[in-house]
This record gives C-alpha cells, structure tokens and sequence, in this order.
C-alpha cells in the first residue's frame, strides 16, 4: 500500500490529469476519449528548461525554442488529435537497476508528451535494486499506453532492446536510455516529419546534456544526414526514430556489439539506402552521473573497443580496404580509418598558378582535361603553393573517393608556422566562404572535432581537391560561365544536387607556402553563384547547422 500511495503522490509533482475536451480522434485510439489526458505541471516547464549558471547564451536559445507553457503544449496536441492518420510510435526502454528518480523523470517525460498516439515498452532486464522494481509497478507506469516486461536475469542491453521492440506494435520506434529524458515535443515533431513524408525511415534530432544538478548544458547541433562523418563516430547518436519495417530487416541490436549496439545498428542502416531526416532542434536530454560513459568515457571500455569492431565489419561488408582504430588523442567514440588507395599513376594532378589563376581557374582546367592524353580514374587540383606533408597525401585522398557516392575530398592545408588554414568550409547567406578554425593553431580540435575528423562538407578546397572523374563527365567539367574557382563550387553543389558527396580528409595534409589563395576572385562569379543557388543559400548548407552563427568567420560554432 505504501508504495501505491508512493507513486501517486510522485506522479502528481510533474502530472496534471484533466477531463478530455471534444476532440477529434482517430477511430484507432478512441479510448482517449474516456482516458484522463495527461498534461505537464509547471515544474516540467521550469526545471526542464533551466540551463546550467555558466551557460547563459544557451539558456537564451533554450528560452526561445523549447515549449515554454502549457498553452504551447496544448496547440502541439490539438494539431495531433486532428491529423487523420497519425503514426504510432512505440518508445523502448531496457531497464537496469535504475535510480528510481531518475527512471521517473525518464518515464513522466513520455507520459507528458504533447502528442498522444505512442506506446512506451520498459523491459527490466534483471534488476537486483527492490527501489527500480517498486517503481516500475507504480502508478508511475499505470497507463495504458505503458507496458512493463520482467526479466529474471540479465540478458544484456541489445537482448533486453529487441525484446522491447519484439513487444511493441508501433510504426516506429524510438530509443530512449532509461536515466535519458525527452523533450514534450520530441515525440509530436517526429510524427510531424514523418506526416510530411510518409516514406521516411530514420528520423534523429539533435541533443544536450542534463548535468548532475539537473541543468541543460553542452548541447551538441549535428549536421545533416552525413554517411561518410559517420565513419568517424556516431554523430547522431540520441535522439533515433526507425522505422518497424527497417528494424525487421536488419535484425535489431547484436549481442556481441553492445556497447556500441547504436553505432553497429546505424552503420548497417546505412548499406540500405535509408530515407533519413534530421530535425534540427534538441529533443533530447543525455544524463551525466558518476559511471556513465557522458561523465567518464572510461568506464565502459568495453563500448569503444566494440565501435572499433562494428566499423571494421562494415569496411568488410562493403569490400573497403583498409582499418579502423580510435583516435587517441580525442575524447573516446572518435575514430579514423586507414584505407588502401589507388596508386598514385591513376591520379592525374593538375597543378594550378595560384598567383594567376583568378581569371584563368576554369579555363585552363577545363582546356588541361580536355588535351589529356590518357584518363585517370581520379583528377587532383592542386595549387602550386602547396607542398603535401607526406609522400601519400594524394592516396589517401583518393581512397576515399572508392567510396560509393563520393566523388570529391579535400584535404587539410595549414600555414608555414603551425596554423589552420582549411578544414572544410560554408557560406553566409551571400554566398561568402566561411572557414571554420581558420588562423587557429592546429592544437584546436573544434566543434565535434572537426578539425581531426573525417566529415562531409558542402564546400571542398578548390584549390585542393580530388574529383572523381566519372562524376566529372558526368557534370560536363566545370561551367564556362565562370572565370575563378567559384566555378569549383558551383560543381560540388551540382554534385551534391545529384546524390555525390564531398568529404574532408584532414590527414592529408598540405603546408601553403605562399599567399591566401581564396583571398581573390572575380566579383562577377561570386553573384553568378549566388543567383544561381539563392535557394539553397537561404535553406543553409546541410552540413552546418541552422542553430550555429554563420554570419561572422569568428563565431562559427557558436549559437546563432
């Protein structure tokens, strides 16, 4: 009786229950009608959107995009009763010897969703703490719309999350870590994306941190649907939607990757060609507490060790040669792949006159391709102010163009005296280039470590690019109607419009002995580019999140 009485008086700290108004619900999930509907206290609008003291610019952008009342919470919800045919997402949820009060707040965060039509599944997986039991056979968990399973042993996370998923019954699925916590709209934008393209399959979010006083801090903007950054580490990691019907296909988790189950998961996701989304808002909250691999990234070891595994299968399931290992100097889950390259005979460089070039760029490349007498797979353009750190930094580039659907990489160019000069790049609204570190010291590791890894980019180097020369032909080489080295970026959007994708190496490396080659260029390219792709300007470069400024070079990777 006690804990009964426990878990109502806990339910109500965070819960309001009040009579449903006429709604128009869909036939399916008529007994809400006779349902209490559940809303969030005020607590959830507070607590839950306070970021930590040190970090005010973030609680700026929380208080500006994160639902703030409960009158917000309410329009979310009508919208879902009215849509007609909604998708049911089912939340799966392993649990293990879980603080009861953070397993509550996990669990009130699904109860106190805006949008209705979901299912949560909590699988105990043998835990041994009398507290998480108590809770999970609370009023906490007394919906309908909540179903409890036991385990008598421990089976492991991967077993314990495919018995979750095997019990739901939803279109979708989402993970949610027992001690992580959902915002109260996370579940309505991702039925949103999925009512606005019903084909989807994987659907993910950015997301933040809940520190150990309870505050929202580090949050983390992610790029775009990027397979290649992907080999690097798993970027989308929290928040993840699948859906039912791609999950069946591959299997689930495996046993033998647990600890890095989610990484495994996505890297054979991608060998099907998935229709991915990205919302770019933070939907969900990742908890640190002493033990968690957020807080200490040693404490399971183990986890990394099977990312290196599971990245090493999927160089073998896709017939790439070479070798993963982690990076040693990062932060644990970062890894880089040792891949064989062509032979530096089916490379073709071009060397390119970066003093005089400004006027000549497309001319003379186009006029150099066209006299050639033999046609290499792989096309380099290098300026001569440009000395390689290593006698392979032109292989290595051009491994990576062996990848399906890549057909452009760029390395990294540093100065003289040790500076980041290019490791990628974006643009402004006006179609000016934005260099991310540029004038930093090569120490600087970046947002996401984009200094160190391997990443997709919308903006390759034009002056130090390896290109594909299939998709070259494909493209008819570089447009005539520009003189300079916009005419590069015009094509490596061309290449991106049909499905190629440009990448950054910053292993090879190359030393710029000479002056800003970027620094020039004819005016009369710059608005030819901007009239030409104003669209895809305005919507923003899908490698560079719409949060992060990218109005001033000095404030890329800070918040908008």
């Amino acid at each position: 009786m006690e804990k009964k009485r426990w878990g109502h008086r806990v339910l109500r700290k965070l819960l309001n229950y009040i009579p449903h108004s006429c709604l128009t619900i869909t036939s399916s999930w008529l007994w809400l009608r006779y349902y209490p509907a559940i809303t969030p206290a005020t607590q959830c609008f507070t607590l839950w959107n306070q970021a930590a003291d040190d970090c005010p610019d973030y609680q700026q952008w929380v208080d500006q995009h994160s639902l703030q009342t409960l009158n917000d919470w309410r329009l979310l919800q009508q919208k879902a009763y009215h849509w007609q045919s909604p998708p049911k997402i089912s939340i799966v949820t392993p649990v293990h010897n879980t603080q009861p009060e953070v397993l509550y707040e996990c669990i009130i965060s699904v109860r106190a969703q805006a949008y209705p039509y979901w299912q949560l599944i909590l699988v105990d997986d043998g835990s041994s703490n009398l507290a998480t039991h108590n809770l999970l056979n609370s009023a906490v968990c007394k919906d309908p719309r909540i179903k409890v399973c036991f385990c008598r042993q421990s089976q492991g996370i991967s077993k314990a999350t495919n018995l979750a998923i095997e019990k739901s019954t939803g279109d979708y699925v989402v993970f949610l870590d027992h001690d992580d916590r959902l915002s109260l709209d996370a579940l309505f934008l991702i039925a949103e994306q999925i009512q606005r393209q019903p084909d989807v399959d994987i659907v993910y979010s950015d997301r933040d941190m809940i520190s150990q006083k309870g505050q929202r801090y580090m949050h983390l903007f992610k790029p775009g649907w990027s397979p290649e950054t992907l080999l690097s580490g798993n970027y989308i990691f929290h928040l993840m939607c699948y859906r039912r019907s791609l999950l069946n296909q591959l299997q689930g988790y495996r046993s033998e990757l647990d600890g890095s189950q989610d990484y495994d998961l996505i890297l054979r996701a991608i060998e099907t060609q998935p229709q991915v989304r990205h919302i770019q808002k933070v939907l969900y909250h990742w908890r640190q507490y002493q033990g968690s691999v957020s807080l200490d990234s040693g404490a399971k070891d183990y986890a990394f060790k099977a990312g290196v595994f599971a990245l090493n299968q999927a160089l073998q399931r896709r017939g790439i040669a070479g070798a993963a290992s982690e990076i040693k100097s990062l932060w644990r889950g970062n890894y880089q792949l040792d891949l064989v390259g062509p032979e530096l005979n089916e490379i073709e460089v071009i060397t390119l006159d970066a003093a005089t070039a400004n006027n000549t760029y497309t001319d003379s490349i186009n006029q150099a391709l066209q006299q050639a007498e033999t046609e290499t797979p792989y096309i380099a353009l290098i300026s001569e102010a440009l000395t390689p750190v290593t006698d392979n930094a032109l292989c290595h580039l051009a491994a990576w163009l062996k990848m399906d659907s890549v057909g452009l990489a760029s390395g990294s160019i540093i100065t003289d005296d040790s500076v980041i000069d290019y490791v990628g790049a974006t643009y402004k609204k006006d179609a000016e280039l934005l260099l991310p570190y540029q004038g930093h010291s090569i120490g600087e590791v970046g947002y996401m470590a984009i200094t160190r890894l391997v990443r997709n980019i919308s903006v390759p180097h034009p002056y130090c690019v390896l290109i594909r020369r299939d998709l070259w032909k494909q493209l008819n080489g570089l447009n005539s109607n520009y003189q300079g080295y916009y005419a590069l970026l015009d094509f490596a959007l061309r290449a991106l419009a049909i499905n190629w994708r440009c990448v950054s190496v910053p292993q090879a490396q190359f030393i710029n002995t000479g002056h800003d080659v970027l620094a020039h260029y004819p005016e009369q390219d710059k608005q030819l580019f901007f009239q030409q792709w104003q669209g895809w300007l305005e919507q923003g470069d899908p490698y560079y999140n719409k949060n992060l400024n990218r109005e001033s070079q000095d404030k890329l990777y800070y918040l908008a």
